[in-house]
């Protein structure tokens, strides 16, 4: 089904090529997991299969790619994606339309089918990925979640040939990416067509039928190859560096004197919609870090929101280090607090690295007070040398480490909403460290994230959500066991590790 022979590409403006000699043979029917480092050029591959890298993407080529012997670098995008679904690592740079129901319809009505099948395969594709509930809502509405599930949907209804789903469970909490996964799964089953899954969360390829006929292929690559022998027994010690990152050091228990931010019975509801949170109330001590969990939609991003002043109660107070949110300038309040969106190109501002890394500090005319730990951190982050890239030109978990660096040097108190997406195990371990490092420092985090076992190791404190407010609120061992108890197993393999 697939033949990549020799495969090379270098984007315009780069030293190194994203692509280096990769040549992959894939049979028709297969299930090929596609894992490696963080920037090793898998997302490029995916692109390259899907025909897009080579019309949209300036940049040198050279090898061949045939899918369904057809030649993807010559034909026709639009022949190409009759075979070959893709689903983008952003679910939103793919997006045509507003509602989830016309997204999912949109490539179908393209393709001219009948209505009555239309309306068939939406139904369908909506249900395979457990978003039904969703069809009438607004795309702008959606947690980015909810975004990467109706984005699956969009290709599963047109019923390609060869499905290519990049990092699909990176926005998606543990019970969803179970799901997923056991949905891809089962489609290759039932379908019997090709499936790609570029994927860091291996460790959840243990619940896929270990020794079925059905059971994936792992294909490693770093620095742009297909790396040898990095099949199911690197897979194996790839899964056990997630279980047990490296670098971990025993959580440090401290009394917390001073309140850095305080909730009291803080509600809030979109324009015309249901409440999205409902009575929240709690104080986090300052130098604390909260990780923030709970299935997509439960309120996690909005909660987060109304930290920052982005979003005003609709009743209820917000005070962070003693501003009030709802009478505070939200620019008064970035000073203090660095915010990091669920999306990295959502505050990507500049045309280098280096001026994004600054830009914030020097935004609040701090000047360049910052520019040595900036650099410094920007080294311990892995862009040390693409100082004078183009922020757009880095993978997707390289833009949202440097996200990360932008706002640490001055922030007194960081709000991160999933900071560890697109992030390899050896980078979940870094960054999880670098802010343990910033809470011992005095820094108050505030994560959401849908990772359980760096909850488990590097929190101090488990916030998990359901339906718009807090159902636990416990140091991670005591919060995992409840989570147990009430059924969100998914979610307590950190403690099972």
């Amino acid at each position: 089904m697939i033949d990549v022979v020799h495969l090379t590409f270098q984007y315009d403006g780069t030293d190194c090529p994203a692509l280096d000699d990769v040549s992959l043979h894939i049979e028709a029917g297969e299930f090929v997991i596609l894992t490696g480092p963080s920037g090793c050029g898998k997302s490029t591959l995916a692109l390259a299969l899907g025909g897009y890298l080579f019309r949209q993407f300036a940049g040198q080529a050279g090898g061949t790619v045939q899918v369904n012997g057809m030649d993807v670098r010559r034909s026709a995008i639009y022949d190409v994606a009759e075979v070959v679904g893709l689903v983008q690592q952003n679910p939103e740079n793919q997006f045509c339309t507003l509602t989830v129901a016309d997204e999912v319809a949109f490539g179908l009505e393209n393709r001219r089918l009948p209505r009555a099948e239309i309306v068939e395969r939406v139904h369908w594709a909506l249900g395979v990925v457990g978003a039904r509930h969703l069809s009438n809502r607004f795309l702008s509405t959606l947690s980015g979640g909810e975004k990467h599930k109706v984005a699956i949907a969009a290709m599963m209804a047109a019923r390609p040939k060869v499905l290519i789903l990049d990092e699909p469970t990176s926005d998606l909490d543990p019970t969803a990416t179970a799901a997923i996964l056991r949905v891809i799964a089962g489609i290759r089953q039932r379908e019997a067509i090709t499936v790609i899954v570029i994927e860091q969360k291996l460790g959840y390829l243990r619940h896929l039928s270990p020794g079925d006929r059905f059971e994936p292929r792992i294909v490693r690559m770093g620095a742009g190859r297909i790396v040898p022998g990095g099949g199911q027994e690197a897979a194996r010690a790839h899964v056990t560096l997630e279980v047990c990152p490296v670098g971990i050091r025993p959580r440090e228990e401290r009394l917390q004197a001073d309140t850095a931010i305080a909730v009291r019975d803080l509600c809030f509801a979109y324009q015309g919609d249901v409440p999205v949170l409902r009575n929240v109330s709690m104080d986090i001590p300052r130098g604390q870090f909260v990780a923030v969990m709970g299935d997509n939609g439960a309120g996690k991003s909005t909660f987060l929101r109304c930290l920052l002043g982005l979003l005003k109660p609709a009743s209820g107070t917000v005070t962070v280090l003693g501003l009030d949110t709802r009478h505070t300038p939200v620019s008064e309040l970035a000073r203090r607090v660095g915010f990091v969106f669920q999306n990295p190109d959502h505050q990507l501002f500049t045309e280098t690295v280096w001026k994004e890394a600054t830009f914030a500090a020097r935004n609040f005319g701090l000047g360049a007070q910052y520019d040595a730990l900036s650099m410094a951190l920007l080294g311990r982050s892995g862009l040390g040398d693409a100082l004078q890239r183009h922020p757009y030109r880095l993978s997707y978990g390289q833009k949202r480490r440097l996200n990360l660096v932008s706002v640490l040097p001055f922030a007194q108190v960081l709000l991160l909403d999933e900071v560890l997406i697109g992030q390899d195990p050896v980078n979940v371990a870094f960054l999880m460290g670098l802010l343990r490092e910033a809470a011992d420092g005095g820094v108050t985090v505030v994560s959401i994230t849908h990772n359980p076992e760096a909850t488990w190791r590097y929190a101090e404190r488990v916030v998990f959500f359901e339906g718009g407010r807090p159902i636990v609120d416990a140091p991670p061992r005591e919060a995992f066991a409840q989570l147990a108890e009430r059924g969100y197993a998914a979610y307590t393999v950190g403690e099972r590790a």
